[in-house]
Parts: C-alpha cells; structure tokens; sequence
C-alpha cells in the first residue's frame, strides 16, 4: 500500500518531471567517511561549550544543497515559501514539516528504485552537521577564521536582501556542500540544550533532557551577521516555527546509522 502511495504521488506532482526531481536530489548525495572531531568552540558563547570529541561511527551520505522549492512541491503538493524560485532553497516549514518530507522523499526514492530498501532520507545529527559543516576544518568558518571572505561562501545580511538566490550560488565548503554558512537555517534532529554538558560522544541524535518543544537550527541565514554564520554556532527553536529563514538540508542513510 505505501509503494501504491507513493506512486499514486509521484504521478501527481506538478510541473516538472519528478523522476528527473529525484534523480537529481539523489545525484547531488555527497558521501562522507566516520572520523572523530571537536564539536563546539571554547571561544564562543555557552551553548556552543564545552568542547568536546564526537565519534562519526558510519558512513552517511549529506546533501550538497538545501532542498529546493521545485523538488518540495513534487513531494509535497505545494510550496510554502516566501521567496519563490524553483530552485530557492524551501523555507517556511516547521520541524515536523521537515521530518514528513523526508518520509513522503524516502518513499518516492524507493518506489523509483533510486535508493534501497534499508536505506532512508532523515534529517541531520547536530554532530553530523558540524562535521559536515567544518569539513575537516578547525577555523571558524570551512574557509578560516576571518569573517571577511565571507561573501564568497555566503548569503548572510550583509549581502542579501531575501532568500531569493539559487541553492549554490556561493563556494561550497572544502567537502563540496553549498550553503553551510548562511542562506538558511537548517533543521536538525536534535532536542535542544542550552549547553553540551552532558553531551552524546557518539553521532546520535541528542534527544534525552533537554527542552522537547524546541529543535536545532544551524548555519545561520541571510537575516544574520557573521558571528551567527561559524561552524559551531547554534541556536534552538520552538518546532511549530516557520520562517522565511529556516529550511532543510537532508541525510541519506543505512539502517545500521540510525540516528536514535
């Protein structure tokens, strides 16, 4: 019944070849190898501490840009976002929005055979997305420390009047992922906590404590200025928001990474 669904779906996007949708959002996976770093940054404030090692543990796969209004609408039936542009990252969607896009993607993705059956779409780790974020790096910003050449990686309120470019218009970080510092917010699976005391040392999705009516958002946006744009920085959300800044970025996974 879901198969049935899901194409019964499919047929029903509008507009663009949707096949050709997914198959360019399952082309534009990049693939990313388990490795330790330091999550968090000892000069920023006390959400961003205390510094700490977390372990990647499995390989995933990230998506190198925010996901685009065209490919939302095919799966979803519609847009919600402020800035249209068929490939404008989506935004206006809340934290359980996100979520059933990558449900409502993952069954189309199977359906069209572009994914296995033991693999999924999810959202982020906030572990997952600093790693991905620094891309090896231990500087700020993937680029370095000075938030000078921010322009050329950037959307943020010093160069940007709306969320209205395309996905990667910017330089990609040094793992080929678009659009980790500004253009917009990103979701993530994680609870929020003020702080890392008492942090996971593993890539799981930190849902223990916390306060569970808000998630994580991170990378900053084209409302923010330079200190809100690091790999590090963070800030946490009420689920029900939806903002012209706040979109979503996707992880393709196994089932052995299952991230809670």
């Amino acid at each position: 019944m879901r198969t049935l669904c899901a194409f019964l779906l499919l047929a029903a996007a509008p507009q663009e070849d949707s096949k050709k949708l997914l198959k360019t959002f399952r082309e534009e996976f990049v693939a990313i190898e388990p490795a330790s770093f330091t999550m968090g940054s000892a000069a920023g404030g006390k959400a961003e501490q205390p510094t700490h090692e977390v372990k990647i543990a499995f390989p995933f796969k990230i998506g190198k840009v925010e996901v685009p209004q065209n490919l939302w609408e095919a799966v979803m039936g519609s847009n919600p976002s402020r800035w249209k542009g068929r490939r404008n990252s989506v935004e206006m969607l809340s934290f359980d929005e996100a979520e059933e896009f990558c449900r409502k993607v993952t069954e189309l993705l199977r359906a069209a055979d572009l994914i296995g059956k033991e693999e999924f779409i999810r959202l982020p780790t906030e572990a997952e997305w600093e790693y991905c974020a620094r891309a090896g790096t231990k500087t700020a910003y993937s680029f370095g420390e000075d938030a000078k050449d921010l322009n050329d990686y950037a959307w943020h309120t010093g160069n940007a009047a709306g969320n209205d470019p395309p996905v990667g218009a910017k330089k990609p970080n040094p793992w080929n992922l678009y659009d980790m510092h500004g253009y917009l917010w990103e979701w993530c699976l994680d609870v929020w906590h003020d702080s890392y005391e008492g942090a996971p040392a593993n890539s799981a999705a930190w849902t223990e404590g916390g306060d569970p009516k808000r998630r994580v958002l991170r990378g900053g946006s084209w409302k923010d200025k330079a200190d809100a744009l690091t790999s590090s920085y963070r800030r946490g959300a009420p689920v029900g928001l939806k903002d012209d800044a706040v979109g979503l970025r996707c992880v393709l996974a196994s089932a052995e990474s299952k991230p809670r």
